[in-house]
């Protein structure tokens, strides 16, 4: 179990396994670690060099003879944290190569389960947004949840400005503020953060999610014009 471990944390299985002799038998000499592990003695010895650059064996010199030892186990630690920093500083040297190019994420959503997680991320980012659509598709699809939806936003005094198509209503709540249009989209766009859902109700329930801050302040700037338009 601990030679599978070692070596999950970046030894080999013959360093782990040397390493391991070591600490259970004491001190030993090459010839000793070749009858303990049954490895040639050349393997032996390259392994004890890479050990000695990780930190984890010493030598030690008695009557003329040499003897290898193993470090305390809390200098795996120590290895561990130092291979951590080279791999911050190679993550910094990877980052100044990296195209600062920025790509749009669309993200696709299907079925009811689809539809909750979108909705859960609008109270994740716990911010005022605005939307326009056909109303009542959300209540009706998802009674209990589009409730705790509700409560969770008043909660969270997230507030939001929807444009409905005339002559339909949703239920109110605190900081929710309705204008109607005599024809709005089937389908229901939501702008937040720096993200734009589109619920396509049916056939199939399909949310569309789009991340890009210019995007978003693009579908804000039509929803501004539409606000505009519309009537209480």
């Amino acid at each position: 179990m601990e030679r599978q471990q070692l070596q999950e944390l970046g030894l080999s299985e013959g360093e782990a396994e040397i390493y391991l002799a070591l600490l259970k038998h004491g001190k030993s000499s090459v010839m000793g670690l070749a009858k303990l592990t049954g490895r040639h003695r050349t393997h032996i010895y390259d392994t004890i060099e890479k050990l000695k650059e990780k930190g984890l064996i010493s030598e030690s010199v008695i009557d003329n003879k040499k003897f290898i030892l193993a470090s305390s186990p809390e200098n795996v630690i120590s290895y561990l944290k130092e291979r951590e920093e080279i791999a911050k500083k190679l993550v910094e040297d990877l980052k100044e190569l990296q195209t600062d190019e920025k790509e749009i994420k669309v993200e696709t959503y299907k079925g009811l389960a689809g539809l909750k997680a979108v909705f859960r991320d609008i109270l994740k980012e716990k911010q005022d947004y605005v939307g326009y659509g056909e109303g009542g598709r959300f209540q009706k699809l998802l009674p209990e949840f589009f409730d705790q939806f509700q409560g969770q936003a008043e909660t969270l005094k997230i507030k939001l400005k929807l444009i409905l198509k005339k002559g339909l209503k949703v239920p109110s709540r605190k900081g929710l503020e309705v204008k109607h249009l005599d024809y709005i989209s089937p389908s229901t766009t939501f702008v937040y953060a720096d993200k734009v859902l589109i619920v396509i109700w049916e056939p199939f329930p399909t949310a569309i999610r789009i991340i890009d801050k210019q995007t978003a302040d693009s579908y804000k700037s039509y929803f501004d014009l539409l606000w505009k338009l519309a009537k209480k």
